[in-house]
């Protein structure tokens, strides 16, 4: 199962010697991401992503990144520019959450370490399954690109981790987010010598989704109120 190999790669990681990073390289804490207001991303809490942040969107347009259910109960990560005028109803973002594959006391999420990405349970588990962000292990046969997936996708993704790098400071703080393939050698994971960055790839109906790209796309975070009920999310988001 998909889950268990990441679970089974988290444990050896914790275990064994990583290749490449450490937590805590030389005892200096990479700088802590922040969001749109200038506070440090918190483990634990969530945020909406907001892809090209320094674009102005015009009034009555909102962007989203929320699942988009595809062909064998697959769910796309996919990225919405919509406006009210023409859908009252646009698909409200979902939030995400960061979890640092290394234990550390440290609450905040930190630039270039390894990470999860996970929406709440509650809002996607009863349409894709599994939450989890995961990228498929081939390029899709239709668009020919690796996507970012959530459901339950054994056999079609392959283990990896993601990071959270600066890409700009101007106007406002921007990032970007690689994805970073994981294997265990001699009982030690490898990684992140070959880490790609997160596009975002648009088809020819205009249906745009998070994908590895060579072209980075810039996000920003924006926190999120803590999800409430399982019934309170399953209403707002679908």
């Amino acid at each position: 199962m998909e889950v268990t190999t990441l679970f089974t790669l988290s444990l050896l990681l914790v275990s064994f010697t990583t290749k490449g990073e450490s937590a805590n390289p030389n005892g200096i804490l990479p700088p802590a991401v922040v969001d749109v207001s200038g506070n440090e991303l918190r483990k634990g809490e969530y945020y909406h992503l907001i892809a090209w942040p320094s674009k102005p969107l015009p009034i009555g347009v909102v962007s989203s990144i929320s699942p988009l259910v595809n062909r064998n109960g697959t769910c796309w990560v996919q990225h919405k520019i919509e406006r009210f005028v023409i859908d009252p109803q646009p698909t409200p973002s979902i939030p995400v959450k960061f979890s640092p594959i290394l234990p550390d006391e440290d609450e905040f999420i930190r630039e270039s370490t390894f990470l999860n990405i996970q929406f709440p349970d509650a809002a996607v588990s009863h349409v894709c399954g599994d939450s989890l962000w995961k990228v498929i292990n081939r390029p899709d046969q239709v668009f020919g690109q690796q996507f970012v997936v959530v459901g339950d996708n054994s056999g079609f993704t392959r283990p990896g981790w993601f990071k959270i790098e600066r890409y700009s400071e101007q106007p406002l703080r921007e990032y970007k987010l690689l994805w970073c393939p994981v294997y265990v050698l001699d009982q030690s994971v490898r990684s992140s010598d070959d880490c790609q960055t997160i596009g975002i790839f648009a088809d020819s109906d205009g249906i745009e989704r998070l994908s590895l790209a060579d072209t980075s796309v810039p996000f920003a975070f924006r926190a999120s109120a803590e999800p409430q009920s399982d019934q309170h999310l399953k209403n707002e988001y679908f």
